[in-house]
């Protein structure tokens, strides 16, 4: 089931609520960010997560696949198969939208740390 198709909630299709699905999971906005930079290989991403899983990093890697956000390539020539992953056109259209959410994430932890002092 993609993005589209579970964020109903509201009785229709929200697109906030789509965008938000996009990026909801444990790992998903540090794949992303990792995938931002460069195509990576599974082993090379799952190095840079310390604490997931490779279960828990193959179905973020699938979800994000299924919601087009990610294209894995299968390389058969290498022994083993050499699988990576990088963003499609659409997902490095979310590149923007994901460095303004971290920037205003930034401002928020300084604003309620500051109010906190």
């Amino acid at each position: 089931m993609d993005a589209v198709t579970q964020q109903t909630r509201h009785g229709e299709v929200c697109p906030l609520d789509t965008t938000l699905q996009l990026l909801a999971g444990k790992w998903k906005s540090i794949i992303l960010c990792r995938l931002m930079q460069h195509e990576l290989r599974y082993t090379q991403l799952l190095k840079t997560l310390p604490g997931c899983t490779r279960r828990m990093l193959s179905l973020q890697l699938a979800q994000l696949e299924v919601d087009q956000i990610i294209q894995k390539q299968i390389d058969a020539s290498y022994v083993p198969i050499k699988t990576s992953y990088r963003l499609t056109p659409l997902g490095k259209s979310l590149v923007p939208i994901i460095k303004l959410m971290d920037q205003w994430g930034e401002h928020y932890i300084q604003t309620v740390t500051m109010t906190e002092n």
